[in-house]
């Protein structure tokens, strides 16, 4: 079966959409980039000389008050500002009359001394010359109307390549968004205005086959699709209004004609229309609105992408607002508003599915989108961790009812046998949210901050709830939900496969999601030298794109193969060794590709973690429903998205931060070694209950 009924679509309008936006972009781009470099060289020479003039005016000014120049004191210190806050500038000197180097800051003295011993800067004004990898800029120091030294920038050679490559980059990463955000819509458009209205106009063509004219398609839309659902209604109508025609006809006859004998054949005629056609009692037809997975995509794709707007800068965020005052350590403190998050999401997502189920999906979506959009808000607005942590343990709770509400929504939508399906509209919509808010998040806070950021995302949500407000039927069908009963979930536990499941496998990949991916990695590159928030935000943006490349590999092996054991101890293990990679390879700049394995680690396992269940829980899921067992399991491993920050936190003041990923991926490894021991005694199929009878 397919996971996803949309994914044929999916690739096709993504295959348009990249014909349509990439060769465009990348014709404007590559022109873009050549004007950029051009105009970019000279810029930079400027701006070295006028760094060197400022440099040398105060230190003539030193001069002049009679300090010889070799004896000048706190000249690192000096320069160490420039530096920092021109990044193309690679070293700032200063050298005598016979170019042997006084001072220098951010170089070695042996790399130059041999190129600055045979170049003549003799002359007036800067002199620009080529010393190895740099652009070198010499601006004469004078004394009284004689040359006594120079002040020496030297510019990276690469660094207008490597600017241009960032924007290109850059350019990649947006088109890449865009990509995905236009597929999303034109999705949007195409299954709620084409083949939502088509769908109905065939159950409804599906009755007229059979005689049965009491239903009409509900279509609201005035376009060419929507005129032709209206003409079909219209014949619907037509032919139901010459029913009651005939009906009254042959009611007049009944009653007037003094001729039994017409009377009873316009009797056999009646009964036989009645017995082959059907008509709507009330002479209005019942109108059929065609609920579909895809109809929640885009408001779920537009709130998650609100939701993971902050998630490559969210850490950074909060160790701004830290003060010493709160009385927490400063690893405790950027711990406290991720897990607190994670656990209401944990705390609420029961009662939320639970309601959703009851009130309908549309209400509690809407009712969801007030505690997250004042939650992003005052984000942005929070003055300390504590504030922060309030109103992101407020967005939590947006989060878990809008999401739960979703879910519900597609189970009730989708029928029975199209469940996978739906849930891989589910799936699909978050990952690709989680990718596009991921990039476009890093790169608006690195342009407006994070506050205006997190103001965005609140508009992003309020977006989310008109198209939610505006096309989602109000009068959707309720369920009432199953409610197991507490010991039927101890029972669950008893279960030693689902246990083991749970602790050593689905909880060990939610420390290292929420541990490792949300909490260290953004602390790990920021203090890495080069990495900006728009490097940060590209990198994590592989996570997202790994767990979308293999999730459907790994669901396809599940299923073939039967390995759905192996393949969850195959990811965990993988994910372990993703985090260690850094340690074992000697270079913490890996850190991208174990961020990549981490997404592998979680796109082989998810997939066949949902899938075991039935399986290994068959009593179970007899029992309570397998959609609660799922949900219990969801639940259950969400101990771990709590875990995760404290524990990398209680590492930090041990271990570093760099230490800390290597003892965070030592106990994720270690637990997915034991679930990859246990697995080779789960055997395959439904086998609990042949268990319980020996």
């Amino acid at each position: 079966m397919t996971l996803d009924h949309t994914r044929p679509l999916f690739i096709r309008l993504l295959l348009l959409a990249f014909i349509v936006l990439v060769p465009p972009v990348g014709l404007l781009a590559h022109g873009a980039l050549g004007e950029f470099a051009r105009g970019l060289v000279p810029e930079m020479d400027k701006k070295a000389e006028t760094v060197g003039r400022d440099l040398a005016s105060s230190i003539e000014r030193a001069i002049g008050y009679g300090i010889p120049l070799d004896k000048l004191q706190g000249m690192d210190e000096f320069f160490a500002p420039v530096l920092a806050a021109n990044r193309e500038i690679r070293y700032l000197a200063v050298t005598d009359r016979d170019n042997r180097i006084l001072f220098i800051n951010g170089a070695m003295p042996e790399l130059l001394t041999p190129y600055f011993s045979v170049t003549d800067f003799e002359g007036g004004g800067s002199r620009k010359s080529l010393i190895g990898d740099f652009v070198n800029l010499a601006q004469p120091l004078m004394s009284k109307g004689v040359v006594v030294g120079h002040v020496q920038v030297g510019l990276d050679q690469d660094y207008v390549q490597s600017r241009l490559m960032e924007i290109a980059v850059d350019i990649g990463v947006m088109t890449l968004c865009s990509l995905l955000v236009s597929v999303e819509i034109l999705l949007f458009i195409v299954t709620f205005n084409v083949i939502g209205p088509i769908r109905a106009v065939s159950t409804v063509m599906d009755r007229v086959r059979r005689g049965d004219f009491g239903y009409t398609c509900g279509v609201i839309s005035d376009d060419e699709v929507g005129r032709f659902v209206h003409g079909f209604n219209g014949a619907i109508r037509h032919v139901d209004g010459l029913f009651r025609r005939l009906e009254a006809y042959m009611d007049e006859i009944k009653t007037a004609h003094f001729d039994k004998t017409v009377v009873g054949r316009v009797m056999d005629i009646e009964a036989r229309v009645r017995f082959l056609f059907r008509f709507s009692r009330t002479g209005q037809p019942e109108v059929i609105n065609e609920h579909q997975a895809t109809d929640i995509r885009l408001p779920l794709f537009l709130f998650v992408f609100a939701e993971e707007m902050s998630r490559s800068f969210m850490p950074l965020f909060i160790r701004d607002l830290y003060t010493p005052s709160t009385g927490l350590d400063q690893e405790m403190a950027i711990a406290l508003p991720i897990a607190v998050f994670m656990f209401f999401i944990a705390a609420v997502s029961p009662s939320a599915a639970m309601i959703s189920a009851r009130k309908g999906s549309r209400r509690v979506f809407l009712i969801g989108l007030l505690p997250a959009t004042v939650g992003f808000f005052m984000s942005g607005l929070a003055d300390n961790v504590f504030d922060l942590t309030l109103w992101r343990s407020l967005t939590a709770i947006g989060y878990a009812l809008v999401t739960m509400a979703c879910q519900s929504y597609i189970a009730q939508a989708a029928q029975r046998e199209s469940r996978a399906q739906g849930l891989g509209v589910y799936v699909g919509a978050v990952l690709t949210a989680s990718i596009c808010g991921t990039g476009i998040g890093g790169v608006l806070a690195e342009r407006v901050g994070y506050r205006a950021t997190f103001v965005l995302a609140a508009a992003l949500s309020v977006v989310a709830g008109l198209l939610i407000y505006r096309l989602m039927d109000a009068a959707q069908p309720k369920a009432e939900p199953l409610s197991p009963r507490k010991r039927e979930f101890l029972a669950l536990l008893r279960n030693w496969r689902f246990f083991a499941l749970v602790t050593f496998a689905a909880i060990p990949s939610k420390i290292a999601l929420t541990g490792f991916f949300f909490f260290l990695v953004p602390l790990t590159l920021l203090q890495t030298p080069g990495y900006d928030l728009g490097d940060i935000a590209r990198i994590m943006m592989m996570y997202p794109i790994s767990v979308v490349l293999l999730s459907p590999l790994a669901a396809r092996l599940a299923d073939k193969m039967g390995w759905k054991a192996g393949l969850v101890a195959v990811g965990g293990l993988i994910g372990g060794f993703g985090l260690l990679l850094p340690v074992l390879s000697g270079d913490f700049n890996v850190l991208g590709v174990s961020i990549a394995l981490l997404g592998v680690s979680h796109g082989l396992s998810a997939s066949p973690q949902l899938a075991i269940i039935p399986d290994i829980c068959w009593t179970e899921c007899r029992n309570m429903g397998q959609t609660n067992v799922l949900a219990f399991l969801r639940l259950a491993e969400r101990v771990g998205s709590v875990i995760g920050p404290f524990l990398a936190a209680a590492f930090i003041p041990i271990y570093g931060i760099s230490g800390a990923v290597i003892a965070l991926g030592a106990v994720v490894l270690g637990m997915s070694v034991v679930f990859a021991l246990l697995s080779f005694a789960y055997g395959s199929g439904p086998h609990i209950e042949a268990e319980l009878a020996e």
